[in-house]
């Protein structure tokens, strides 16, 4: 049974499952699950696992995954040499879910962190290639490197069909952003694209040095020149952004005029006061001569925080900062300052969707809010989901996709059915 937990001040539910006693990783634990609804997950893989984690021992989260992974894996393989695709489909789309969670436990400097990130990649591609059409990697030549992605259509005909782009958020990876809802674009005919931008899991994994930057608009215009060379892709393009896609996806929206709508789900017009509600719960009323250590004990008491600060700071380009010194760092709140799309909403003038869970803390309804008043479009609309009337109120709609795909799709064929 679900119980109310303490946790992070924003961009997560207050109620978790309640497997696990520490609320982020009963919410990752509850993330994982959630992928059921299109063949990546299961109870009692996932419940065994939970039976197995010591949440106070930093390897026990990985190992655990890592090793429940590894068995699904290989009855994904054994079912492709049998010729069994449907089956080793769905294994290696459990395993790639698996390998995923192992890694969001592990702090960059792990050893293993780069490894379980390529296995999660290997399963999910192993898998990608066994859909009809097929899931298709795509690269995105940029500044010297290459932006991985995904593309799918619904068949191999040359029939120009509205495009749904992903911008995903600041801790999920590509393979996760087609779980959420490529599935549900491609059954309702939408073209699916992601690509990874820099500062996403994917991008970073890739190629250390592309690390956060408030300009996504220049990325996106390198991915947005490779959609419209892939087959199938009209004029209508349509870009949804998670979590920090939030803000992402709004950023994109007011410099390039080839999005034709934009959702955010949910809008971060700020990041630096999405920070501060994250670290309140940790670092309010703590004296600053007592700061740096009390944020150490917390960090070494809670593992998965740990790993989620270490890897928010490496994304950003602080791999090896403490999180007291970053916050205390002048030049790298100043940097973080700079992701902000406050001033600027009026230049969104596309049709616009946004989207926020009531659980997601006060400063995810207030930017949310905030958004929706200050865009220049004239047709916007703003929906707050609710367990009352939703059956959903977690970050992203996690706790119900279906709900959230329905909305949105409801959303996108009023409008792009004008273009």
């Amino acid at each position: 049974m679900a119980r109310r937990r303490s946790g992070l001040g924003a961009a997560r539910a207050p109620t978790t499952l309640g497997l696990l006693d520490n609320h982020e990783a009963d919410w990752m634990l509850q993330r994982t699950l959630a992928y059921m609804n299109v063949n990546a997950a299961e109870v009692g893989e996932v419940r065994t696992i939970a039976q197995r984690i010591d949440e106070r021992d930093p390897e026990s989260w990985p190992t655990c995954w890592a090793e429940v992974a590894e068995l699904v894996e290989a009855h994904g393989d054994k079912a492709l040499a049998d010729g069994d695709r449907l089956s080793a489909r769905q294994a290696l789309l459990r395993a790639s879910n698996y390998f995923r969670a192992a890694e969001y436990g592990c702090v960059p400097s792990h050893p293993r962190f780069h490894e379980l990130w390529e296995r999660s990649v290997a399963a999910f591609r192993k898998a990608a290639a066994l859909y009809d059409p097929p899931i298709t990697p795509v690269e995105v030549p940029f500044e010297g490197s290459h932006l991985p992605g995904y593309f799918w259509r619904p068949d191999d005909s040359e029939t120009l069909r509205p495009t749904l782009v992903v911008a995903g958020g600041n801790d999920d990876t590509i393979e996760e952003d087609v779980l959420i809802i490529g599935p549900a674009a491609v059954a309702r005919g939408f073209n699916f694209f992601t690509v990874s931008y820099p500062g996403h899991r994917n991008a970073v994994h890739t190629d250390p040095s592309q690390v956060k930057r408030p300009d996504y608009e220049v990325p996106f215009a390198a991915a947005l020149d490779v959609l419209q060379t892939l087959p199938g892709v009209d004029e209508r393009i349509a870009l949804m952004g998670f979590s920090g896609g939030g803000y992402v996806a709004p950023r994109v929206a007011m410099h390039d005029e080839r999005i034709v709508a934009v959702i955010a789900n949910n809008p971060m017009i700020d990041y630096a006061r999405v920070a501060a509600a994250l670290l309140g719960p940790m670092v309010q009323r703590i004296p600053q001569r007592l700061l740096r250590w009390a944020i150490g004990r917390k960090l070494a008491r809670d593992p998965m925080m740990r790993a989620y600060m270490e890897y928010g700071l490496w994304t950003a380009g602080y791999a090896g900062m403490s999180l007291h010194d970053w916050l205390l760092d002048p030049e790298a709140q100043a940097h973080w300052a700079r992701f902000t799309i406050a001033d600027d909403l009026h230049q969104i003038t596309c049709p616009a969707l946004s989207m926020v869970g009531a659980g997601e803390g006060e400063e995810m309804l207030t930017q949310t809010r905030e958004y929706h008043e200050g865009i220049a479009s004239t047709r916007k609309q703003m929906h707050v989901f609710t367990l009352k009337e939703d059956g959903s109120y977690d970050h992203c709609m996690l706790d119900n996709h279906s709900r959230m795909q329905q909305v949105t799709f409801a959303w996108l064929d009023e409008v792009l059915s004008t273009k």
